[in-house]
């Protein structure tokens, strides 16, 4: 039963990272349609946390035994949502797309440190074996492996800062969803961590959308697209699966996002993925089925010795 439960909250992971993976592919959409990174991020954002305030209706009751701090903690903790997508856009503005995603992914070592540092203890090789293949995974899927050099002396210094904020604010978005106010219900601590997230990103971006007719002419099918995707499914998933695991785990299995990013691009936006790419989604694949494989080994082991 024990093990039943960690793969649910592994496949919730799994599954909120991949959607995830679909936001990149509806971005360069919704951009390719005329509007602007303000007005896309802000009004999925607030759809997302509309209809979130609506799924949780039937929870609203027991927002009554909600002290004040428990409701801060959950605002303070959805600033990390927004902020990882203002800031991972405003990299995307100042490096190459292949690159931002190389930036963002270095949450997967983020993760093992920040669980290292909280709980003291250092992450096992199983881990570390997993978030190596990973790493060299994103390498070849991002395609920037065969012309790092040129990349770096192109980037822009604010820009590779700006893609580390982004991955750090994914990093802590994770472990929070995992942390902070577990016994309220799943659907009504994501709209609380969603309306922290609105607020953060309306005061990066203004939401002129409300009212320059943007909304009107079109935005409101790519917000609800992104909304579904990205502020609605994700949050939902991380709240019911990332409690039952440890942060470094959870940002292993996160890595998920970036071979759905591909399969997006290939399908959707007819983009050439080189050999190598897929390979390095394959390695990517392979990391995170690593990191489970030899806990349940070793786990296995353990109860085997007990037996005999």
């Amino acid at each position: 039963m024990r093990l039943n439960n960690r793969w649910k909250s592994m496949m919730y992971v799994l599954l909120g990272a991949a959607s995830f993976g679909v936001l990149s592919t509806v971005v360069k959409l919704a951009y390719a349609d005329g509007f602007s990174t303000g007005e896309v991020t802000g009004s999925q954002m607030l759809l997302g946390c509309v209809v979130l305030w609506l799924l949780s209706f039937r929870s609203w009751k027991l927002m009554r035994s909600m002290s004040a701090a428990t409701r801060w903690k959950l605002l303070g903790s959805g600033v990390f949502t927004g902020m990882t997508g203002v800031f991972y856009y405003l990299s995307l503005q100042r490096v190459e797309a292949s690159f931002a995603i190389l930036l963002l992914f270095q949450f997967t070592w983020m993760g093992l440190v920040l669980d290292g540092v909280l709980h003291r203890r250092p992450p096992t090789r199983r881990k570390l074996l997993g978030a190596a293949v990973i790493a060299g995974g994103t390498l070849l899927a991002t395609g920037v492996l065969g012309h790092m050099q040129a990349t770096l002396a192109q980037a822009s210094g604010i820009g590779i800062v700006l893609g580390l904020l982004a991955a750090l604010c994914y990093t802590l978005f994770m472990h929070v969803s995992g942390r902070v106010a577990t016994e309220v219900p799943p659907v009504l601590r994501s709209a609380w961590m969603l309306t922290g997230a609105v607020a953060a990103v309306w005061l990066v971006f203004p939401p002129q959308f409300l009212w320059n007719g943007a909304l009107a002419g079109g935005l409101w099918l790519w917000a609800l697209i992104l909304a579904l995707f990205g502020t609605i499914i994700p949050p939902y998933l991380f709240a019911k699966g990332a409690p039952s695991l440890d942060t470094g785990l959870t940002a292993i299995l996160g890595s998920v996002e970036l071979p759905v990013v591909m399969i997006c691009s290939t399908l959707l936006l007819g983009e050439r993925m080189s050999a190598l790419q897929w390979l390095g989604v394959a390695l990517i694949m392979c990391g995170v089925l690593l990191s489970e494989y030899t806990r349940r080994r070793a786990d296995g082991s353990k109860s085997t010795a007990a037996a005999r």
